[in-house]
This record gives structure tokens, C-alpha cells and sequence, in this order.
């Protein structure tokens, strides 16, 4: 019916919507900071575009590892989450590998990209079936060539885009000490040589390094070699590159791997003024995922590397108040509606919906639910009118994204001779569900006309129109079917149903919408105003013999129930 776009969230909406004590998401703390940069590094796996260019290797790679790191970390151990976010990794590991070069850097601009781009495949082998058929390869093409190329210095001899450095060769060596089996000694010795070289006078190898660079490559130097990078360890703590201009972005970028090295050598008062500095660059009124200047998820990135390997089992624990804190807004924010004809019937969805729901909220009429995985409001109505009025309530005032309606419906399948005697039947019957891939009216204009209280309902030619139920609901729903039928599902089809008024005889129905499987009582009222407020619907009718009888489809309406909360619980995995 509609495409769905992803939700934009600011830092302000968590601190004014999240759950718990709030107070932390704008706090001047490294705990803070790197929940803060964690919540970012997700927002831009869930929400940003995967382009494939070389520019974006690098951003993508460090967001699927960082993540990965964290997330498997077992005092944090949000598997869950970790779930929810697996196809971003494997759309970005399946990107960067369709776009990689013909030469040398066969990712990113030099060899530290490459490098980081190979540590990330190797990182996320487990959860992305593309870096686990590729990760080995790259990991022993870049060692091959990192034995070659030695001699001369890890350069691939383009100073407009490489950041030519010591922190290339600490990238090259941190990465094969860390993944690669039997890391040869000599090639140790020599990337660790070339790592700890000074850079003299503005220039490293032969190469100029721009000045503010000098604190970037030293912040890796220190945070993997430590006490033997002493001497880099004291430049560490000169923040005069700060009275140079320099853009948020760069900044930021620079004053994590400051962090990174501080930290390793536990230099206190160049730790917290780097913090200090941080706090200033971080943009609060940023949209999630756009890194704490608001620009760029890398700074984010870097600053939750060099933060995260600092805390303790507790502190990284505490992240967790965070993260449920950011799922539960996102519940909030795609509030899922459900839309019944009876109270008994919103018990029974109550019920499928299992232990541990929440009803925050209960009257005759309407109940708001907290799922485990999901926010639902639940409107009842039976008569058009009062379908109308419950579609659009869950729609305008709890500002429910998608409505789901598990109904009932009279089954209009048509009948033979059994060879046997007595009838036999071809289609949807009674105690069958039916998957509404469409709705569509019979001879109901004036009673639309007057539940919507509108001058004339949008029926073309006079005849009416159908409408498509949402194809993604549509997909969910028979996958969940499919995938439950040994839960007492049922049987289940899928195709159009009609609504009708009482008098209207199945045989007319048939003949106006060949192919219908059963007629309702409201169902097309429901995606009539879903249709005109954007938002996606689907039925999920229990099938029974006697239109509108509340009795009619019995158990089969649990049936009903129970898909349609699997039909949620499946939508909500998206986050």
C-alpha cells in the first residue's frame, strides 16, 4: 500500500520518551559518551544508505565491527540486538566485497583502510555469510603484500588521499598479531620498527605528515605498542594543534586516538582533556547515527573504540539501560494497531500474545499493550461505523504505523459431488484462515458513506474499489503460516475478501468478484481509512459459516489471534 521509510530519532526524543533514568544521555561522562556513540554506530547500520564507493569502505567496515565487538562482548551480550542488526551487516560486507579494486589498496585509500576493512570481515564471519567465504582470503592477500612492500614502507604512493604514517604500519601489525595464525617473526619485528619511527620535523619516511595528523597516528602508536612508544606517549599530551582551525569532523577524529593512546599509558590528565574536548565537539541536538558532531559516524566510531576496552564488566553492563531505552522508543514509535469486534476479542489477542505482555492500559473498548517486542494498541468495533471510528483512533491518536485486523468472515468457496456423496469442498471453509491479500465492497456505498461521514466514498463507476492489503504484511503473514502450521494454525488461504451487508447472497458476491474466497462484516472500512491515512493494513479472517456470527468461527479465531501477533512480532524485528 505504502513504503515504509526508517524513523529518524534526535538524542532529545530518548531522553524525553526512554524508559528508566534518562538523565545519562546527555551526561559528561566516558560511560556516557561511548552509549551515546554505541546508539549512534546501530542508528547508522539501521538507517543509513550502504553505498559501495571506496570512500565508504572504511566507515562501513569499522560500523559492522565495532558493533559486532561490542554487542558479543559478554558483560553487554545483546544478542537480540545483534540479531535485529545482521542483514546491515551482511548488505555491508556484500558491498564492500562487489566493489573491491583491481590494485592495491584492494580496499579504501591505503593500507590502514585496507586493513581495517579485512579485520572487520574477520570480525563478523559469524553473522555475515559473505565475510566468512571471504575473510581469509584478504586476510592472507594483505599479508602477502605486506611482506612484499616492506622494504619500502606500507605506501601505495597517492599523498592526496593516504594519511601517510606510523599508524599504518601499527594498523597492518595489530591486525595480523590479532587474526592472522603463525604471524611470521621477522615481519613483527619490522612493521613494530616501522611503527615506533618518530615523525621528524613534520615528516615520517621520507613523507610529509600534515601536522594535525601527528596526534592521530601517535594515538595508535601508543594505544598498541604503550610503553614502548614512551616518547610518543609525551606528545600526546601537546594539544597545541588545537589553536590550528580545523573542521568538527577532523577534530573529533583526532581526539579519539589521543583518548586511545592516553588511556593505554593511563595518562590521566591527558585522558581527561581529550574527554573535555570531545564533550565540546559533540553536537546533542544530532540525529542518531550522524556521529557526535552530527556530521559523520566515524568520530563516534573512534571514540567508542578508544572508550570501551577502559571499562569494567559493570560499566559496560550499565550500556544496557541504554539500549532499552532506545528499543523502547522505537516500540513507541511503531505503535502497531489491532483492530477487533468484540472485548472477549481482545482478551484473546491478549492472550496470544503470551506471558509477560503488559497492559498498560484496559476498558471495554480499547486496550494500549507493552510486547516484549512490540507497542500495540487494540480498538474494538464491530459495525462499519464503529470500525471507522476505531481505525482511525488507533491511528490518529495512539499513532499506530501499521493495523492489523484478525476478524471474521463467512467462507463463500463453492462446492461439488463427492464421489462418496455428500458435499465436497473446493476453496477456503469454515475453521480455515484466510490471509486477506485484498478487500473490496458489495453493494455498501451509502453505509460507507455514513461511517465515514464523508459526501461520497471513492467507489468508481458506482461498482467499488479494491484495495490491496500491504505486500509486506501480506509476505509476513504467510511466512509466519507457513511456518507455524504445526501450532494449530490451520489451514490457510490466501486472496480477497469482500465486505457486504447482511442481504448481500453469496452467489451475487461470486459473480461480482470472481475468485473471492469469503465475505465480512467490515474489513473494507478498515483499509479504506488505512488507505487514506498512508498507513499499511492487513486481515487475517477465521472462517466460518454464518457471516458475522460472534460464535461462527469459535476456535479458529484463536488461530487468528495468534498470526496476527506473529505477523507483529516478525515486522518488529526490523529494529
Amino acid at each position: 500500500m505504502v513504503s515504509r521509510h526508517p524513523l529518524v530519532f534526535f538524542m532529545s526524543d530518548l531522553h524525553r520518551h526512554g524508559i528508566g533514568n534518562t538523565g545519562w544521555f546527555d551526561d559528561d561522562s566516558p560511560r556516557a559518551l561511548a552509549g551515546r556513540c554505541l546508539i549512534d554506530a546501530l542508528e547508522y547500520l539501521r538507517t543509513a544508505t550502504k553505498f559501495a564507493a571506496k570512500d565508504w569502505h572504511v566507515v562501513n567496515a569499522n560500523a559492522a565491527r565495532i558493533v559486532h565487538q561490542c554487542l558479543t562482548d559478554a558483560p553487554l551480550a545483546r544478542l537480540d540486538i545483534l540479531d535485529r542488526v545482521t542483514p546491515a551487516i551482511e548488505e555491508i560486507c556484500a558491498s564492500i566485497v562487489a566493489s573491491r579494486q583491481h590494485r592495491v589498496p584492494f580496499y579504501g585509500d591505503d593500507f590502514w583502510d585496507w586493513a581495517s576493512v579485512v579485520d572487520a570481515l574477520c570480525e563478523v564471519q559469524k553473522v555475515s555469510v559473505t565475510a566468512a567465504e571471504v575473510a581469509r582470503r584478504e586476510l592472507d592477500q594483505l599479508r602477502r603484500t605486506v611482506h612484499t612492500r616492506m622494504p619500502s614502507g606500507l605506501s601505495v604512493g597517492d599523498p592526496e588521499h593516504e594519511w601517510f604514517g606510523p599508524a599504518i604500519a601499527t594498523r597492518a601489525y595489530r591486525l595480523l598479531d590479532a587474526r592472522s595464525v603463525g604471524f611470521d617473526p621477522d615481519l613483527r619485528s619490522e612493521l613494530q620498527a616501522q611503527a615506533l619511527d618518530h615523525i621528524e620535523r613534520g615528516r615520517y619516511r621520507g613523507r610529509q605528515v600534515t601536522p594535525w595528523q601527528v596526534s592521530w597516528h601517535y594515538g595508535q602508536v601508543v594505544g598498541e605498542f604503550q610503553r614502548a612508544a614512551s616518547e610518543q606517549a609525551a606528545e600526546l599530551a601537546d594539544f597545541s594543534w588545537l589553536a590550528v582551525p580545523l573542521e568538527p569532523s577532523k577534530r573529533a577524529l583526532v581526539l579519539a586516538r589521543i583518548l586511545q593512546g592516553a588511556y593505554a599509558v593511563k595518562d590521566r590528565r591527558t585522558v581527561l582533556q581529550a574527554l573535555e574536548e570531545l564533550y565540546r565537539c559533540e553536537t546533542p541536538a544530532r540525529p542518531l547515527g550522524q556521529g557526535v558532531i552530527g556530521a559523520s559516524v566515524e568520530a563516534s566510531l573512534d571514540v567508542l573504540e578508544a572508550l570501551w576496552p577502559q571499562f569494567d564488566d559493570r560499566e559496560k553492563a550499565s550500556v544496557n539501560a541504554m539500549l532499552d531505552a532506545l528499543r523502547f522508543l522505537y516500540a513507541k514509535a511503531n505503535t502497531i494497531g489491532f483492530v477487533v469486534e468484540t472485548p472477549e476479542d481482545i482478551e484473546c489477542l491478549i492472550r496470544a500474545m503470551g506471558s509477560g505482555t503488559l497492559i498498560e492500559q484496559r476498558n471495554a473498548g480499547r486496550a494500549i499493550i507493552r510486547h516484549s517486542c512490540f507497542h500495540a494498541v487494540v480498538c474494538q468495533g464491530r459495525s462499519m461505523a464503529e470500525v471507522a471510528s476505531a481505525t482511525a483512533t488507533a491511528i490518529e491518536e495512539h499513532g499506530a504505523r501499521w493495523l492489523i485486523m484478525p476478524g471474521r468472515a463467512h467462507a463463500l468457496g463453492s462446492s461439488m459431488p463427492h464421489t462418496m456423496g455428500g458435499p465436497h469442498f473446493v476453496g477456503a471453509g469454515a475453521g480455515d484462515l484466510l490471509i486477506a491479500t485484498s478487500v473490496a465492497p458489495f453493494r455498501i456505498q451509502t453505509k460507507v458513506r455514513d461511517a465515514l461521514s464523508i459526501a461520497e466514498p471513492p467507489f468508481p463507476g458506482g461498482r467499488g474499489m479494491i484495495i490491496p492489503s500491504d505486500p509486506e504484511l501480506c509476505r509476513l503473514a504467510h511466512e509466519s503460516a507457513e511456518g507455524r502450521l504445526n501450532e494449530k494454525i490451520g489451514h490457510f488461504f490466501e486472496g480477497m475478501t469482500v465486505t457486504r451487508d447482511r442481504d448481500g447472497k453469496d452467489a451475487d458476491i461470486v459473480a461480482a468478484f470472481p475468485g473471492a474466497l469469503a465475505a465480512d462484516g467490515a474489513a473494507y472500512v478498515m483499509a479504506l481509512i488505512c488507505l487514506s491515512r498512508g498507513v499499511p493494513c492487513l486481515a487475517i479472517q477465521s472462517l466460518g459459516n454464518d457471516a458475522g456470527s460472534p460464535t461462527s468461527a469459535g476456535t479458529t479465531y484463536d488461530a487468528a489471534c495468534r498470526l496476527a501477533v506473529n505477523v507483529a512480532e516478525t515486522l518488529c524485528r526490523r529494529w
